[in-house]
């Protein structure tokens, strides 16, 4: 299926290291893929290169197409750069380890993988038809992420601030605790300040009794029987109430309960991404083919490279040979001196 070379060989040809240290192998003249996936795969190409002749003309039929519909080839980049490294990500996934900018970038991919899967059924190009069609965009999953994460969710999840309002309601209340303590304090101090008519009452807190109600002597008599006194003071006194005490128990745990909350929630969508694992590593590797064609016919239309005619006799026949890497290096205004060559049985 493949040519076998030895790393030896891959060494010796420099491939994918160069021997002199300012020097470049052909992975970095020719590597201008936009993901991390097309690169790995890339570097698998140029280490196993294909040895069946069927499968040969099949890439370049692919590459052809991409060099001349520019719009395709435009359009399916633009998408490309888009693409997280889903790859890597699944690996995390059932580890628990994969922080929720991740995932949420996940959706973000998947969507642009919906984009393209689009795009490239609209073409004329079989080929393309087939590679596109098993990519599968996961549209409920789409949706349940971005339905569960904010749009710019953090990368340490035990930080919280990544579940959306709406998905809980105890998380929303809890939230609304943290975030509006001082408002709610007020109504029920204005609250009670109605319901007994003194006006000069007020809530505060100490580390002893917490919240509390502070009454003036003036008006002790208007206290209701439900106030519990705490403290009596030289001018006032203090009381609680069973709403303050169940408010303050509330405010105290709420952001403890909050993060508690949302990591909880946040490991139940980690759940829900596990079974689609297999898509999605399907996905990956289509989104690292199309990453490295593209990147293939790029090349060849910024370097005027030419499409061979591959043959399966014994003769290997190159006109105005250009080598990729010495021809990248060549200092600012030198041309390259293109050259021919012919191998076969009865010649060298």
């Amino acid at each position: 299926e493949f040519l076998w070379m030895d790393r030896f060989t891959i060494r010796n040809l420099e491939l994918v290291h160069s021997s002199d240290e300012k020097g470049s192998s052909l992975l970095q003249a020719i590597d201008h893929t936009h993901t991390s996936m097309g690169a790995r795969l890339l570097k698998r190409w140029l280490i196993f290169p294909l040895f069946d002749i069927h499968r040969i003309e099949l890439r370049l039929n692919l590459v052809s197409h991409f060099i001349l519909a520019q719009d395709l080839n435009h359009t399916l980049t633009t998408l490309v750069k888009q693409i997280g490294d889903v790859e890597r990500l699944v690996g995390k996934i059932p580890l628990k380890k994969a922080n929720p900018r991740e995932i949420v970038q996940l959706a973000r991919s998947l969507k642009c993988i919906e984009e393209m899967r689009v795009k490239c059924a609209e073409s004329e190009e079989e080929a393309l038809c087939r590679i596109v069609q098993t990519l599968q965009p996961l549209t409920a999953l789409q949706d349940r992420i971005m339905s569960i994460l904010v749009e710019d969710a953090p990368v340490q999840a035990q930080k919280g601030g990544m579940i959306r309002a709406g998905v809980s309601e105890e998380l929303d209340h809890l939230r609304s605790i943290s975030r509006n303590g001082k408002d709610y304090l007020l109504q029920i101090q204005q609250k009670e300040s109605q319901r007994t008519g003194i006006s000069s009452l007020k809530i505060a807190y100490n580390n002893v009794f917490g919240y509390y109600l502070e009454v003036t002597h003036a008006h002790k008599d208007k206290v209701p029987g439900d106030w519990i006194r705490k403290q009596t003071l030289a001018n006032a006194e203090r009381y609680i109430t069973p709403e303050l005490k169940e408010y303050e128990e509330q405010i105290l745990g709420a952001e403890e309960r909050i993060l508690a909350l949302e990591m909880q929630l946040y490991q139940q969508l980690l759940a829900e991404v596990e079974p689609y694992i297999a898509a999605i590593q399907n996905n990956a590797h289509i989104i690292a083919q199309l990453d490295c064609l593209l990147c293939f016919a790029n090349n060849a239309k910024q370097y005027n490279y030419h499409r061979p005619k591959i043959s399966e006799d014994t003769v290997l026949e190159i006109k105005q040979g250009r080598h990729p890497v010495i021809e990248q290096q060549l200092p600012p205004g030198e041309a390259y001196v293109a050259n021919d060559i012919v191998l076969d049985k009865d010649e060298q």
